[in-house]
């Protein structure tokens, strides 16, 4: 019965005449020589039934009728047409079922719409050491308060439990017109462990994505931008309750994994061999850069809100400032990033997500690499509150969610972001690493003017070194002890935010087990372990020696007003930060 398997992918109605033909021609049978009525076929406990659109009751009655000469065959063949034809009219013209998320299709296949909804619910126990109440981490992940979002260091007490809706997700997929013109939405309710404020509705995602031609996909709209391996999975397939702070920091634009643009691409499931050629705004999701902005004075090209032309230099011949923080010039915004990604499938399709979950019987492997650019991200405005000011504030806090708080207040900024990846799955086992490299190009190269001599006064105090590159890698494997139900996974995960600073690095090792009940994604329960050291050394603009001042003396005490970030340093007190955590999550996906 070698027919069977074609008749799976076939949808919708079909004419019960072909069935029967194919069916008699295939087993030798003769081909029968009056009508036959219209069916479908119907899927029941994984089997296809071939069911008729006429009442057997009624054809029976009908055949008997026949069979006795009662009514004539083309009496009885007009009423089993007639029959067809109106049940066809009265049937529903969509379907409505449920199949991991609720599902609403026209019967022409023209439109369909899939909804699914996916919780991680999680709780977080947590210790660290003292140097997480002083100093704390004022340079990765600050905290930007205010209208003006001023500096103020990550501080917490050494032991911690909370309860935390980590993810609550909303999503709406399918097709328009036809099968090859694809939609997804995506609305996000959930909030971060550390999130300040509460978590409100947010549209993550909303692309539509043409796949008409394989060899040129088109995507349009705002999601996740394909240039790295743990960018593009999702968060339902991962091995660990969370990334690692490193794979957060090596996203294409270094402000967030989502923004919006267009990508073309081949189809990855026909041809072993796959590209990534995107082009987007740079500046996020739900932002662009029309809102990247600077002070400029009525002197076209001549920076305003400065103290004397610092901290950066204004071009020559611009008359003494009278303008401060007026916020009043939009630049940067003729500036687009660039992103690819090539990827070989040398073994199989291991696909995105993380773990083997479908026990692969042969082996799986694949190896990949992106290139992202992104110019023109103002980390501060040109005027002498470096990095406190109200310009640029939503570039400024992307930065400090993803970890790169370190370049914040270095004026505008280039990124050029290399990434390389590997994978490897096999009978359970799976083994994938990442390494990334950051070249970060300042527009302002010199030290910028932290201090002044007073108003318009000559600089006296420089940053004492500029800000580098930033690398980092990962490495994570796993193993299911019970095949698609119990797997056991470890990381390890290094970062260097800063080339040029020593006593910076953060470290983090994960140990996690997974517990799959049904032998999918759709229901986990997950319990990770998480070691992460962070180094407190280095220089940052704002937050370490010299602060910024708009003229006078530190050591002047009180405090005086021209020390807008304050006068004692948020670094004052070095040390390492050590944290140890354990999130047990629950993830539901229907």
């Amino acid at each position: 019965m070698t027919f069977l398997p074609w008749f799976d992918r076939i949808e919708g109605r079909i004419r019960a005449v072909s069935v029967a033909w194919a069916f008699a021609c295939l087993m030798g049978m003769p081909v029968p020589g009056h009508a036959v009525e219209s069916g479908k076929l119907v899927e029941k406990d994984g089997q296809y039934v071939f069911v008729e659109s006429m009442d057997p009751a009624t054809k029976l009655l009908l055949d008997r009728a026949y069979d006795k000469g009662i009514i004539t065959r083309d009496e009885r063949d007009k009423a089993i047409k007639d029959s067809e034809a109106r049940a066809y009219i009265m049937q529903p013209s969509f379907k409505l079922w449920y199949d991991r998320g609720f599902n609403f299709s026209m019967n022409d296949n023209a439109f369909m719409l899939k909804i699914r909804g996916r919780m991680q619910l999680r709780e977080t126990t947590r210790w660290r050491n003292d140097a997480w109440r002083n100093p704390g981490d004022a340079k990765n992940f600050p905290e930007l308060l205010g209208v003006f979002g001023d500096y103020r260091a990550n501080r917490s007490e050494d032991f911690a439990s909370q309860f935390n809706l980590r993810r609550a997700r909303l999503m709406f997929l399918g097709h328009l017109l036809s099968p090859d013109f694809k939609y997804f939405v995506q609305i996000g309710f959930e909030t971060a462990e550390n999130a300040q404020t509460p978590g409100s509705a947010n549209l993550m995602d909303y692309y539509f994505l043409s796949t008409h031609l394989p060899l040129l996909n088109v995507q349009v709209g705002q999601y996740k931008v394909f240039f790295n391996r743990s960018q593009i999975n999702n968060t339902a397939s991962m091995q660990f309750a969370e990334r690692a702070p490193v794979q957060d920091a090596f996203t294409a634009s270094g402000l967030n994994r989502r923004d919006i643009g267009l990508t073309i691409m081949n189809d990855d499931e026909v041809y072993p061999v796959n590209y990534y050629l995107g082009i987007f705004n740079g500046a996020g999701p739900l932002f662009n850069r029309y809102g990247s902005y600077d002070s400029e004075e009525a002197v076209t090209g001549c920076p305003g809100g400065q103290t004397g032309g610092n901290p950066f230099p204004s071009p020559a011949g611009c008359p003494t400032n009278t303008r401060n923080l007026n916020s009043n010039f939009r630049n940067e915004i003729d500036k687009l990033m660039y992103a690819g990604r090539f990827q070989w499938n040398i073994l199989g399709r291991p696909g995105y997500g993380e773990g083997d979950l479908a026990y692969s019987e042969a082996p799986q492997m694949a190896v990949g690499g992106g290139l992202a650019y992104n110019p023109g991200i103002n980390t501060s405005t040109d005027n002498a509150f470096v990095g406190i000011d109200l310009a640029n504030l939503n570039f400024r806090r992307q930065l400090a969610t993803f970890g790169n708080g370190r370049q914040l207040g270095w004026g505008v900024v280039n990124y050029l972001t290399h990434a390389f990846d590997g994978v490897f799955k096999y009978r359970g086992f799976s083994l994938q690493g990442e390494y990334y490299f950051k070249n970060i190009d300042r527009t302002f190269n010199g030290r910028p003017c932290i201090q002044t001599a007073g108003t318009g006064g000559p600089c006296t105090a420089f940053s004492p070194g500029l800000l580098g590159n930033s690398m980092g890698w990962y490495v994570q494997s796993g193993y299911y002890l019970v095949p698609r139900k119990l797997e056991v996974a470890a990381r390890y995960s290094y970062w260097d935010p800063d080339t040029n600073s020593g006593g910076d690095l953060i470290r983090q090792v994960d140990a996690s087990i997974n517990w799959f009940p049904f032998g999918t994604y759709d229901y986990q329960l997950m319990v990770t372990y998480t070691n992460m050291a962070m180094g407190t050394g280095g220089y940052a603009i704002g937050r370490s020696n010299p602060l910024p001042s708009t003229g006078g003396s530190q050591s002047t005490v009180p405090c005086p007003a021209t020390f807008p970030s304050g006068c004692v340093p948020l670094d004052a007190r070095g040390g390492t930060l050590i944290e140890n955590a354990i999130r047990v999550q629950l993830q539901i996906f229907f």
